[in-house]
């Protein structure tokens, strides 16, 4: 696939009205990327070793029960290079609660923590009761006794649960097991699909397929619904659709642009790119009165909003100064700042959840990385080593950043913590696959 340098999520609505786009102001690539089913994680932590924890298979007859626990708490551990997972035939015993525990034992194997557990079947609901314990080897104390009811179907989903809370215990940081990544497949010509799945890549459910392009999916801030943008009707259209019901409404449609919607904080508005008045500005949508007010007016190109933590601000990216840069408005005020100076391109900014650091795409010596820097503080931090990277998506923890990049001719999904330590990539196999987007927190 020849790599292209298209506009973010006004790419298809210019060609559609024939505009004439300058070449500097690209903020998005294309990229063969692989669908990312039954996908391998590669990590690389640089030289910071990771906590040592054990997970003894919890105590049940049925050991295939018993596995599918363990083991998924075990992936879930691993999964971002956070914890090195001892394996089970390293063991010296099996314990499964407090009673049974002794920690000299565990000491000579020089580990950081210990889950173990039990599980019993409720005998008049049908429904498995696991009983699970963190024990903290170096401080020889039990820091977590926790208790799980599932049916047999909702197993997995439990298991990233407890996952959840053993994460949290020894990290203070919530766990993201729960969450999942949504993102737009194109598994071939004319075929476009827009999908969620696990973050380990499981669980693939495609929300909305078309033979014309989809792009700029978010999600609600209660994870219930997503937008979306469509050409399913020729032009550029916005969806919001229910996630439990699958209905879809389209907000009201104009001629040209309408493109990049973004949710606020209190899932009562969305920030949206519109042509409406002749140039591509940031609009506000009222989702209760349907009400539209302008936020920006340019005759530059004004792009790819992003709402910050406590919804009273909007970062954007603009060419007002003669180069795609960040900007920041206030929605009180309508005062607007710019954020972003160093190098002659910084675009498609996301502020992180806890509001103090912002992510983005910063272009040097013509290679593109994701890159972060601190609101309030001059300079940037460049995250990434690669050099075709794209559309950064910040976990609701605020720990990891998933993104589009491209090394050789292999497309993939990439993700790396923000100190920088924890790397991981999803290898590609078949298919286009663009603008991953990270959920809030899921119950």
């Amino acid at each position: 696939m020849i790599l292209r340098k298209i506009l973010e999520n006004l790419t298809y609505n210019f060609l559609q009205i024939n505009m004439s786009l300058k070449v500097f102001f690209v903020s998005i690539f294309l990229f063969s990327l692989s669908i990312f089913s039954n996908i391998t994680i590669e990590i690389s932590r640089g030289t910071e070793e990771p906590p040592r924890i054990a997970i003894v298979p919890f105590l049940y007859d049925d050991q295939s029960i018993s596995y599918l626990l363990t083991n998924q708490i075990s992936d879930n551990l691993s999964l971002f290079g956070e914890f090195e997972i001892i394996a089970n035939s390293d063991l010296i015993a099996f314990p499964s609660s407090p009673e049974d525990f002794f920690y000299n034992d565990w000491k000579t194997l020089d580990i950081d923590y210990v889950v173990a557990g039990f599980i019993s079947l409720e005998e008049d609901t049908s429904k498995f009761i696991v009983n699970y314990f963190l024990f903290d080897i170096r401080q020889g104390r039990n820091l977590l006794n926790g208790t799980a009811r599932s049916s047999a179907d909702s197993l997995v989903l439990s298991s990233h649960k407890m996952s959840n809370r053993i994460y949290k215990q020894i990290t203070g940081v919530d766990g993201i097991f729960t969450t999942k990544l949504m993102y737009i497949l194109n598994p071939e010509k004319d075929k476009y699909q827009l999908n969620i799945c696990d973050i380990n890549g499981d669980n693939e459910i495609t929300l909305f397929d078309s033979p014309e392009p989809i792009m700029s999916p978010d999600w609600s801030p209660d994870g219930k619904k997503i937008s979306y943008v469509s050409f399913e009707n020729g032009n550029s259209e916005i969806f919001i659709q229910d996630l439990s019901s699958g209905k879809r409404n389209s907000l009201r449609r104009y001629p040209g642009i309408n493109s990049a919607p973004v949710w606020s904080p209190n899932g009562n508005y969305l920030a949206f790119v519109s042509s409406r008045s002749g140039n591509p500005d940031v609009y506000l949508y009222d989702l209760k009165t349907e009400k539209i007010s302008r936020i920006t007016a340019h005759y530059g190109i004004d792009t790819e909003p992003s709402f910050s933590a406590n919804g009273r601000k909007l970062l954007f990216t603009s060419n007002r100064s003669g180069t795609p840069q960040l900007y920041e408005v206030s929605l009180i005020t309508r005062k607007i700042s710019r954020i972003t100076f160093d190098g002659n391109y910084n675009a498609r900014g996301r502020y992180f959840p806890d509001g103090k650091n912002i992510v983005f795409v910063h272009r040097s010596d013509e290679k593109f990385h994701i890159s972060i820097k601190r609101l309030g503080k001059s300079g940037l931090k460049m995250l990434t080593e690669t050099a075709l990277d794209e559309s950064p998506s910040v976990s609701p923890n605020n720990n990891f950043i998933i993104y589009a990049t491209k090394d050789a001719e292999n497309g993939y999904l990439a993700g790396i913590s923000l100190d920088g330590l924890a790397k991981f990539k999803i290898p590609s196999k078949i298919g286009a696959i663009r603008e991953p987007v990270w959920s809030p927190f899921l119950n």
